[in-house]
């Protein structure tokens, strides 16, 4: 399994690899039972066969405990993720394994970067006009940009001496040819107005650089660890790989304390290859790329993932010296559409600071440009980015708890150490708020509802336009069971259809209260989004 950057080309050739009989037994014990998802609605991604044995490298999930002493190294301390040989982790898996020690394993994929296409600068930065960036004056430095890619050259002139410049680690040029990227993505997201070569969407940004080094699943999270560990930011992701559950699981974290997460969504148009993480994720950002005439670009892969578009054509770039003596080049590629959002998000949310996470992604989102065909289509989400409008429009509610796309977000030890608040409670028998799903990045909103002893629960969703609401009992893991499990495991559906108020009720016979999983999703078929009012309260029969 490999993970490219989004700016190049697809043309990769898998090789056969085989596997011994023991990684393939254990693969097998490891892997996680496959969850139908409901119909009509995207089921949870999951790792399928973990075949360990294919690569040199490891990714454990540990419970509890270190496999330092086992040559492990530690990617991520608040997921307890270690990374250490293959050989060695198929020698002390079993036992883990029998302690109840393991979460989850995974192969540590390699990396695979392919050319971006490029020639000579001539430096018309066209882009800025077409994204609103010549019709308001940058702000200063305020909400980060944190660009994970291969580094940036601090020697060039447009990062020598900028302010409000922070490598994180070692920023490495020669780890291999592909290494101008980095520099290339950061100086289109923020290069300084300081009279040379180009200048960024945000000059001003704080700018953050984390050079994923070794090229694999491994330093991305590690990165992308280091990245929360710096604070919330606009984290930008010119890459892309196959599903890995531990990065989700990093990204979804890194959006539950705080970030955005901005993606490229590739450029395998002409290829037919479908758009793949960490663009096809929910709560990532995801931008295609258009070019001069506001036309979706002729290598811009589309997908019902895709968020928003931006320029990708012809875009002028800083690149280090060593691979390109001008020091300047124009690229092609959503790798380079990714920073002008990532840029303008920053923007943005620095001048409405007191705006949080989920109302900023969703803000870039609705003030977009819409560009042909008209409304929102797989080859330019809601539009080109716009950022004048993102500046002056209403602002929507916040969107509470998110992520909380399934039980395991919610629950107490499953994607989070903690369980969410419950929005009911033995001491808070009431509650209303209003929240949104969509089914490009957010389709499922679950809650934790406390179920007192002999009492009732009422519970009432007002939708905008169709939602449909289930109530799942304590023991359920998932809220994309079908068939007989579904059964098995509801207390309560309620599924009108058009904007009908779906009411429901759970009634607690026992002598004992419980937390119940609440779920509003947008049905089978249904509309592509919907804002609603939960109301939950509390009563004797």
């Amino acid at each position: 399994m490999t993970l490219t950057l989004a700016g190049y080309p697809a043309a990769l050739a898998r090789a056969a690899v085989a596997v011994s009989l023991f990684a393939l037994a254990l693969a097998l014990a490891l892997a996680p039972a496959a969850v139908a998802g409901r119909a009509g609605s995207p089921p949870p991604a999951t790792p399928g066969l973990l075949t360990i044995g294919a690569y040199e490298r490891t990714l454990v999930q540990l419970e509890r405990g270190s496999l330092a002493a086992e040559g492990g190294t530690l990617v991520s301390g608040p997921q307890r993720i270690w990374v250490l040989p293959t050989r060695a982790a198929q020698r002390v898996l079993p036992d883990l394994l029998a302690r109840g020690l393991v979460r989850t394993v995974e192969p540590d994929r390699p990396i695979e970067l392919f050319r971006a296409s490029a020639e000579p600068l001539v430096g018309l930065e066209y882009w800025r006009a077409l994204v609103g960036g010549d019709a308001a004056t940058p702000p200063g430095p305020g909400k980060p940009i944190t660009v994970l890619d291969t580094g940036i050259d601090v020697t060039h002139e447009e990062f020598a001496g900028r302010p409000n410049t922070f490598p994180i680690g070692e920023q490495d040029l020669t780890d291999s040819s592909k290494d101008f990227h980095g520099t290339a993505v950061a100086s289109v997201a923020a290069a300084p107005e300081n009279g040379l070569g180009v200048v960024g969407v945000y000059p001003q940004a704080v700018l953050r650089s984390i050079d994923v080094g070794e090229l694999t699943v491994s330093q991305v999270i590690a990165s992308l660890t280091e990245s929360m560990r710096a604070g919330p930011s606009v984290i930008n992701m010119s890459f892309g790989v196959p599903y890995t559950r531990l990065l989700e699981d990093t990204l979804l974290t890194a959006f539950r304390t705080g970030s955005i997460l901005v993606a490229a969504s590739g450029n395998e148009r002409q290829e037919g290859t479908p758009s793949g993480p960490p663009g096809n994720l929910n709560h990532v950002l995801t931008v295609a790329a258009t070019d001069q005439r506001n036309a979706t670009a002729v290598f811009s892969t589309p997908s019902l993932g895709v968020d928003l578009a931006a320029p990708g054509v012809d875009i002028p770039a800083a690149i280090p010296r060593i691979f390109e003596p001008n020091g300047y080049l124009l690229v092609d590629g959503t790798s380079f559409s990714a920073p002008i959002v990532t840029g303008a998000t920053a923007w943005v949310w620095t001048v409405r600071p007191t705006l949080d996470n989920t109302q900023i992604f969703d803000l870039m989102r609705w003030t977009a440009n819409d560009v042909p065909p008209e409304g929102f289509d797989r080859d330019t989400g809601f539009g080109v980015v716009n950022i004048p409008r993102a500046l002056a429009s209403q602002a929507p509610p916040r969107d509470p708890q998110e992520p909380n796309d399934d039980i395991r977000h919610v629950r107490a030890n499953g994607l989070f150490r903690a369980a969410a608040a419950p929005i009911t409670a033995p001491n808070r028998a009431r509650t209303t708020f209003r929240a949104r799903v969509d089914v490009t990045e957010d389709p499922e909103d679950v809650y934790r509802v406390f179920v007192p002893a002999g009492r009732i629960v009422r519970i009432t969703a007002t939708p905008d336009t169709d939602v449909d609401v289930d109530v799942w009992r304590p023991s359920a893991t998932t809220v994309f069971l079908r068939g007989t499990a579904r059964r098995r495991s509801l207390l309560a559906s309620s599924g009108k259809g058009g904007k009908a108020v779906e009411r429901l009720s759970v009634r607690n016979r026992t002598r004992t209260g419980f937390y119940a999983f609440l779920d509003v999703y947008l049905p089978r078929d249904g509309p592509l989004d919907a804002q609603y009012t939960l109301t939950v309260s509390t009563a004797r029969p």
